[in-house]
């Protein structure tokens, strides 16, 4: 009987990435939620100053772990890796505006107008905006991370399940972005819709009433976007799990093993 080829032994370094990518996965599955609600509090919730930047800290930490993790996979791919390194960037980034963030919150709730701020508060108010700014960019190319990431896993339905959630994810950006021009420029817009729609800018009352709309629809926005994110983290952890369970081939017949032939066939 003909001996039975072997199967090409996996790359040694093939399981200790998969699961350094796995983790990380999981990792930031549970940490983009926990981001959200603290900046969410931070922002919103002047009680939320005693915890500190604690809170804050640790969940931006827990991102740039996750997306650490993310790089130790396929290291040799050169596009893969600059994706993944400029998320990496921006979570750093994040957990550096940490303290802003914090800041902000207690200027805001002392002074309400630009022009009565000192040098120093208008400069913690510019570095939170480019905190949010960064967040939303780190949690668009974390879209184009998991992209490029199902592109490289050998599932179809996983790589066209996340392309279409990017471009719903990317679409709903623009919305967010809408719904920030909109209430920093509340009362220009309740104007326009007073002169355009008048019973409409009614039934809101005043700009003010248009500025919480709006901060309740970017908020909704916000968890949705980041809802999608997490489905797509989780598809993509159990994609790889998966085609882990199936990189070890199945053992072979104890007769084909041995290569030893049946006595009672001759």
């Amino acid at each position: 009987m003909a001996k039975t080829e072997s199967p090409e032994p996996l790359h040694p370094d093939l399981m200790p990435s998969l699961r350094r990518l796995v983790r990380g996965l999981e990792v930031l599955f549970w940490s983009l939620p926990f981001a959200l609600l603290v900046c969410v509090q931070e922002t919103m919730v002047s009680w939320w100053e005693s915890w500190g930047i604690g809170p804050a800290l640790a969940a931006m930490a827990l991102l740039w772990y996750g997306t650490r993790s993310l790089g130790h996979f396929q290291k040799q791919e050169r596009v893969w890796q600059g994706t993944v390194r400029f998320a990496q960037v921006l979570a750093l980034l994040m957990v550096g505006l940490v303290p802003f963030l914090h800041w902000q919150q207690q200027i805001t709730s002392d002074t309400m107008t630009w022009s009565s701020m000192s040098k120093a508060q208008q400069h913690v108010v510019y570095s939170a905006c480019i905190f949010f700014t960064a967040s939303m960019m780190y949690v668009l190319n974390l879209n184009q991370v998991l992209a490029r990431l199902a592109a490289m896993l050998p599932d179809p339905i996983l790589r066209a399940d996340v392309r279409l959630f990017v471009y719903f994810n990317f679409g709903l950006f623009l919305l967010l972005v809408i719904g920030l021009w909109m209430h920093q420029k509340a009362d220009a817009v309740f104007l326009g819709l007073r002169e355009f729609a008048p019973a409409f800018a009614d039934s809101i009352g005043s700009y003010l009433g248009l500025a919480a709309m709006m901060k309740a629809a970017i908020l909704w926005v916000a968890t949705l976007v980041i809802t999608l994110t997490m489905t797509m983290l989780w598809k993509t952890k159990e994609a790889i799990l998966n085609s882990v369970f199936s990189l070890e081939p199945p053992p072979l017949p104890e007769a084909e093993a041995t290569d030893e032939v049946d006595p009672s066939l001759n």
